[in-house]
């Protein structure tokens, strides 16, 4: 690996596990609050305000789960352009090696045929 692929690696890094991390805190915290509130839920109302109320209760945690959701995604897509970058730098990095060990090789081949010429 090339010092550029190294530090391409090493300054993402953070930021992939950053990025990680947030999302295990999202999803930890989305099924918390679904813990928590899944006892809530059981009362039958008895009027209609009460049914309204659950209902708006439900709507919110549903608009909360979407918010979560998307940031969920938005994660999930920045951690893919990290790891893409990764991709293409790692490309980099292998044809540079080919490059280089085809360059070994010929030098390699030249000394060999520069050896038995001044043997012969």
């Amino acid at each position: 690996m090339t010092p550029g692929t190294i530090n391409t690696i090493l300054s993402t890094a953070p930021m992939i596990i950053q990025g990680a991390s947030k999302l295990v805190k999202l999803i930890r915290a989305r099924d918390e609050d679904e813990y928590n509130k899944a006892g809530e839920d059981t009362d039958i109302p008895a009027t209609l305000d009460g049914l309204k109320k659950q209902t708006e209760k439900i709507e919110t945690r549903l608009d909360a789960n979407d918010e979560s959701s998307l940031a969920q995604i938005k994660l999930i897509e920045e951690l893919a352009r990290q790891n893409e970058a990764l991709a293409a730098s790692l490309k980099k990095t292998m044809n540079q090696l080919a490059v280089v060990s085809i360059i070994a090789v010929l030098a390699f081949l030249f000394a060999l045929v520069s050896l038995f010429t001044n043997l012969l």
